[in-house]
């Protein structure tokens, strides 16, 4: 489920490609069209893809150092895990057509300061440190960042950093949104 106006990619694109990257053992994260749209033409169709926490790491396949034991699997997404994704996406739309005309094809992990936009995004970050941009009930737009405490439904809670608050407010007050990790 998309919150709010954040993620406009849905229906039978987003299922395909989330078939393709199940079968290939990654989760599709997220998408971005050109234009926002199914219908875009030209530009890049941008796919997310991602290990979710606790499934089980892609085997390495590069030869290993003589008693690494201690880091025998990969645990995130590879550029092998990429690669085989973006083969099927591919393959797919040489038959059925997929991708949107003139559309170039890129996939890749959402990176460590991932974009939160779907319910299942944040549900995701709870705990971790997230930048929020979201309208106040004045109506005015509001920049914090701090622990995202909790997430129920459409409504969440921050910990902010700035002023040792808590927000309590609804997904869909959110304009955009991401993992702030601190290095």
């Amino acid at each position: 489920m998309a919150v709010g106006a954040l993620n406009p990619v849905s229906g039978s694109l987003w299922e395909a490609i989330s078939k393709i990257a199940a079968e290939e053992g990654v989760t599709l994260f997220d998408m971005d069209l050109p234009g926002g749209g199914e219908s875009g033409h030209g530009g890049i169709l941008r796919v997310y893809i991602y290990r979710p926490k606790g499934a089980e790491p892609a085997p390495v396949e590069e030869p290993q150092a003589e008693g690494d034991e201690e880091h025998p699997r990969r645990t995130g997404v590879s550029f092998e895990d990429c690669t085989r994704v973006a083969k099927r996406i591919l393959d797919v739309d040489e038959q059925e057509g997929l991708i949107p005309e003139g559309c170039l094809l890129e996939v890749s992990s959402p990176g460590i300061n991932r974009r939160l936009r779907r319910a299942e995004h944040f549900g995701g970050a709870v705990g971790e440190r997230v930048r929020l941009k979201f309208r106040e009930p004045s109506g005015s737009y509001r920049v914090a960042t701090g622990i995202l405490a909790a997430v129920d439904g459409e409504a969440l809670r921050l910990e902010t950093d700035e002023r040792d608050e808590v927000v309590n407010l609804s997904l869909r007050d959110v304009k955009d949104a991401r993992v702030d990790f601190k290095f």
